[in-house]
């Protein structure tokens, strides 16, 4: 009988593979997206034709030596989707020598140096006696020491989106990520932990490595998918369309720029000046009714280095440019509940015609800022009001 969990795993990678094919528009992040699903598939796919057409131990070898490419994809995909217009380098094809080594390895034995045949039945693909793979000490480290990379990129990316966007959502902070990295992590220790009981006296029909070490793949496959299908870009179209157009010319200036601001830092004196026109700008056009509005916005409509707006906002107000614009917009808020006639506001369209995409995101800022929520705010001045 085929088991289950390779059928219903590899089932979900395929559709997620088609989604992301037929999707529109489709980034370079969603192509690697698109292998990586298709590799982790890869092993299922083993598993299933062993089962069913009794191929030999070879065939799985084959196929299980995928998950070393899990890591290196996880990172390029967090790479790419967290940087400004990052494309795929060759240096990247690097992270996949060992896998490529592995597949000659193998291949080579397989071609020129024939074992001797053994009786091999696919209901024990475990092969406790050699455990899951000959290599699965390096699969292990390979797949944690990716993780830790992974998390570190996401965590550095959490920390950079405060000073660029005035709205932050799970599509933005890749939140889904965290999970996927900590079910990713689950799957390895459930892989060491089962590596570690062939070395005890329990035999595998005890604790059935095969259902177990499924399951766990398939908990990260069903999240991954679900999530990565729906993940579009973290920057805007407009961004990413500004991205695309720059110049090589204009890089060039912008590095040198970098590079002169990182020697000699923002002078004293242009700091009142900076802020003065980055307020005025703020106040007269009101920009962060915007939903979108970004630090590149307001570096573009007031002439100032998006990183000397994020060194003044930092240094100078103690504050980034999330917070900054939020404070604008709860301001506008409280002013238009302070004036309003309703008896009960309506604070969701309030959020969304003072820029917010959501009234979670509202409601968090408004307390920050106020120290209440716009409910205990309305009746407060409500109170003051009628004495």
């Amino acid at each position: 009988m085929v088991p289950a969990i390779p059928i219903i795993s590899f089932t979900i990678c395929v559709f997620s593979a088609f989604l992301i094919f037929t999707k529109r528009p489709r980034y370079s992040f969603d192509s690697i997206y698109s292998i990586f699903i298709i590799f982790l598939a890869a092993p299922h796919l083993g598993h299933l034709l062993v089962h069913r057409f009794e191929w030999g131990p070879e065939f799985l070898d084959f196929t299980v030596l995928f998950p070393y490419t899990y890591g290196p994809l996880l990172l390029l995909y967090i790479q790419n989707i967290t940087t400004e217009g990052k494309r795929f380098r060759k240096a990247d094809l690097l992270h996949f020598v060992p896998f490529v080594i592995l597949q000659c390895i193998l291949l080579s034995r397989l071609f020129f140096f024939q074992p001797p045949e053994e009786e091999f039945s696919p209901y024990d693909w475990h092969r406790p006696s050699r455990g899951f793979h000959p290599n699965g000490g390096l699969l292990v480290t390979s797949m944690l020491v990716y993780s830790a990379w992974t998390f570190l990129l996401l965590n550095n990316h959490r920390k950079n989106i405060v000073n660029h966007f005035s709205n932050i959502d799970s599509i933005k902070d890749l939140r889904w990520m965290y999970w996927s990295l900590v079910l990713f992590v689950i799957s390895t220790g459930v892989h060491i932990l089962l590596e570690g009981l062939l070395f005890t006296d329990l035999r595998p029909e005890t604790y059935e490595p095969r259902l177990v070490r499924g399951a766990a793949v398939l908990a990260f496959s069903v999240f991954f998918c679900w999530f990565g299908v729906r993940q579009t870009v973290v920057y805007t179209h407009r961004e990413l369309h500004a991205f695309k157009e720059r110049t090589a010319k204009a890089e060039v200036e912008v590095e040198e720029d970098r590079k002169k601001y990182e020697k000699s830092g923002l002078r004293e004196d242009m700091i009142p000046d900076y802020l003065s026109k980055i307020r005025n700008y703020m106040e007269s056009e009101k920009p962060y009714k915007d939903s979108e509005f970004s630090i590149d916005l307001l570096s573009e409509n007031t002439d100032i280095p998006r990183f000397y707006i994020t060194q003044i906002l930092s240094e100078t107000l103690e504050t980034n440019f999330y917070n900054f614009v939020n404070e604008y917009r709860i301001k506008d808020i409280i002013y238009a509940l302070e004036n309003i006639s309703e008896e009960r506001p309506n604070f969701l369209r309030l959020a969304l015609e003072y820029g917010f995409n959501s009234k979670s995101t509202f409601n968090t800022s408004f307390k920050k800022v106020t120290g209440k929520t716009p409910t205990q705010y309305l009746e407060e001045i409500s109170k003051v009001g009628s004495v």
